[in-house]
């Protein structure tokens, strides 16, 4: 089976990013959220204003449309996660988490990762894909930053990091500040290459992890107890899926309650839908070769399809972005790569719930 998504499913109008990513659907305000990695923004609009005035549904409406932004050049944002405060954020950035707060428009480290005691990793290293585990702990992909994959490719020097509340305060990292919780990094993962999308079962016993250049899914066994990744198999392997595509990378993904998973296929302009066996059971044609991340949303219908996409020219920062697409231009041989889209279905997706930091904020 397979559904097709146009440009007539661009939301929001009038908006389009460099390399939009890391969508998130916020059921407590109706909001969705997303970020763009290269211009280190995080995104957010707020669909009930949007659904409720058409002339709305742009990115020049402020009521609608925030924008937290770093001020600094050298800053990226790899994902976002929720925590207890619908306005606070915690935003994973280029050399470790910080809370975003909408209230005021600021941005505050509040912990560097490990590695970045290290100078050479420090400026070679950045934050990619993350989530809160069902225990409030963050798991957080590291890799190349953009100019080291350019100038070098991809080295193997990325790691998964799982951020935890030290509640026995026996951490002696000096990088914590003493207003937030005392806080344990592991290194889950080494020697990765793009760690990229990740999620449990809803038992909590089964972990999800993507290498993106392996193109492949990794499904392991986890103990909460001993917190060890056991049991490393293959998920799904992206090359029997697409033999006919060089390099098929799977890239951010969402988990059904039920253990399906929907994982975006960069280089395939599709997101590929499998079973909880890994048997394929539908592919979504989308109008951009780079579909980047998904998420579902719509409250207790949960009943529609948020995609992040990236343009094809991301990484030349002399290429302005344009956000004007002709109506009547029925050519689809243009790529829409940079828009976010929407689609709605007639049935509950089933999306497992994004998990809340949790750690204080």
């Amino acid at each position: 089976m397979t559904l097709t998504v146009t440009k007539d499913n661009i939301f929001p109008k009038g908006y389009r990013g460099r390399l939009t990513e890391g969508v998130t659907y916020d059921e407590r305000n109706n909001t969705l959220l997303w970020v763009d990695i290269i211009q280190a923004e995080v995104h957010r609009v707020f669909l009930d204003n949007i659904e409720t005035d058409p002339n709305s549904n742009s990115s020049n409406s402020s009521s609608c449309h925030e924008i937290l932004k770093w001020d600094s050049s050298d800053e990226s944002i790899g994902a976002i996660c929720l925590t207890n405060n619908p306005n606070k954020l915690i935003i994973c950035s280029k050399y470790g988490i910080a809370y975003g707060d909408f209230s005021n428009f600021t941005i505050e480290y509040f912990f560097k990762y490990p590695h970045t005691n290290n100078i050479k990793e420090k400026l070679r290293l950045r934050s990619n894909d993350g989530i809160i585990d069902p225990w409030g702990n963050l798991w957080i992909g590291i890799m190349n930053d953009f100019s080291i994959g350019e100038n070098e490719g991809i080295q193997p020097e990325g790691k998964l990091y799982r951020i935890s509340i030290d509640h026995n305060n026996n951490n002696n990292n000096n990088n914590n500040n003493h207003d937030h919780d005392q806080l344990i990094c592991d290194v889950m993962i080494e020697n990765s290459l793009i760690s990229n999308g990740l999620c449990f079962n809803n038992k909590g016993d089964e972990f999800y992890w993507t290498d993106s250049l392996t193109f492949k899914i990794w499904k392991f066994n986890y103990d909460k107890l001993t917190n060890k990744l056991i049991n490393k198999s293959i998920f799904i392997d992206l090359k029997q899926f697409y033999p006919n595509i060089e390099q098929p990378e799977p890239d951010g993904l969402i988990m059904t309650n039920n253990g399906e998973i929907y994982t975006c296929v960069f280089n395939s302009g599709t997101i590929l839908h499998v079973d909880n066996q890994g048997k394929e059971i539908e592919r979504i044609n989308i109008p951009a070769n780079r579909p980047t991340c998904i998420t579902f949303g719509n409250g207790e219908k949960n009943n529609e399809m948020f995609i992040t996409t990236g343009h094809l020219q991301l990484n030349d920062k002399n290429v302005i972005i344009d956000n004007n697409i002709n109506d009547n231009d029925d050519n689809n041989d243009d790529d829409l790569g940079g828009f976010l889209f929407k689609l709605k279905f007639d049935k509950n997706l089933n999306g497992q719930k994004k998990n809340i930091w949790g750690g204080k904020v």
